[in-house]
């Protein structure tokens, strides 16, 4: 919860200025209004995992396949081609429905992020417009002693009508990215985002993670083509095959070879990219925290200064400005860390955002 300014001293009535409530200057996130339901970000995630349409598509997927596998393997008119080739369609399949898992979880944690950025920048946008009101009061207080012209005034005017402006556009963009989760989810438009999600520290290392990159779905398709160009090679490499068969084959099977190792180059080279950036965004996260830290050290000693009198009230909800800006930074930095360990979820193929379960 944010820190409550304290009433500043009293003034001259020609200069006393009307303090903004202390509820809207220090209240945590405002009540949600009604109809709207507050979710965690585990359960957006899990809900997401139930409503996606592609996990539904790539879970039939396997259903179907897993079904013809076992016909094929027991089936002893089916020849070792066709056994191979279900037993790698099933392993595909597998492979299809957690990279549509890891993908729906990625999609979920940024909606997610999106909407709460959206909700905490109507907090930050405002406490913006009251520190322009007060802006503009003080303009027009001094003009009418003879301490601001007239152009200070609409200056300052136009000021608070920019940022007016600026908090209904924030406003809009909450309801634009309720909507997005919201069917993401499953759960409507009114959802709206609770808390930010603590990520887990990134303790594996990225051998561990270059090491387990086989169940990609991409780098499954890829072993599966060479499995089948190394089946076709033994089958044709007798002396009742044409020659040219066996070619093709040998051919075909350089191929396959070729793109396993290109698939598996770019695995790595994306794994490797998705391990810095996750790297950068914790280093990130704790800069923004320090930050933090110094703008709340420095509302603390400036609402003790008000209660001094050395500082005005104006001054102190800059300070708090200051704050409040601060804090949204971290906030966005925490998204940042989330949204990295979920994008190096899907590089490495296994789940490392600490939400959605074991896929």
């Amino acid at each position: 919860m944010n820190p409550t300014p304290t009433p500043a001293h009293p003034r001259a009535p020609h200069l006393r200025l009307s303090l903004l409530s202390a509820a809207l200057l220090s209240a945590a996130p405002a009540a949600h209004a009604q109809g709207t339901q507050a979710v965690s970000g585990g359960a957006a995630v899990t809900a997401a995992l139930k409503a996606g349409a592609d996990v539904n598509t790539a879970q039939a997927n396997l259903t179907k396949a897993q079904a013809a596998n076992r016909v094929a393997q027991a089936d002893p008119a089916t020849l070792v081609a066709g056994k191979l080739n279900a037993k790698n369609a099933e392993t595909l399949a597998q492979a299809q429905v957690r990279a549509a898992k890891l993908a729906a979880i990625q999609n979920a944690i940024g909606a997610y992020n999106a909407l709460l950025e959206a909700q905490e920048n109507v907090e930050l946008q405002t406490l913006q417009t009251q520190v322009d009101q007060k802006a503009a009061q003080v303009a027009q207080v001094k003009l009418g002693i003879g301490n601001a012209t007239a152009l200070d005034v609409q200056n300052a005017q136009n000021t608070l009508s920019g940022s007016q402006q600026t908090l209904a556009d924030a406003r809009a963009q909450v309801n634009l990215a309720a909507a997005k989760l919201g069917t993401l989810t499953g759960l409507g438009s009114g959802v709206r985002a609770g808390s930010v999600i603590t990520a887990p520290k990134l303790s594996v290392t990225l051998s561990a993670l270059q090491n387990g990159l086989g169940g990609l779905s991409s780098l499954v398709g890829a072993a599966n083509d060479l499995s089948s160009a190394q089946l076709s090679v033994k089958l044709a490499d007798n002396d009742f095959t044409p020659a040219r068969t066996l070619q093709d084959a040998r051919t075909a099977l350089a191929n396959a070879q070729r793109a396993a190792d290109t698939a598996s180059k770019n695995a790595q080279q994306t794994l490797a990219s998705a391990y810095q950036g996750a790297q950068n965004a914790a280093e990130l996260l704790v800069v923004a925290q320090s930050r933090e830290a110094a703008a709340q050290k420095t509302y603390t000693q400036d609402a003790a200064r008000l209660k001094s009198g050395t500082i005005s009230a104006v001054e102190l909800q800059g300070t708090q400005l200051t704050l409040k800006k601060a804090q949204f930074s971290r906030l966005q930095a925490q998204n940042n860390v989330t949204e990295a360990l979920a994008a190096l979820s899907v590089a490495a193929g296994q789940n490392l955002t600490g939400l959605g379960g074991t896929l």
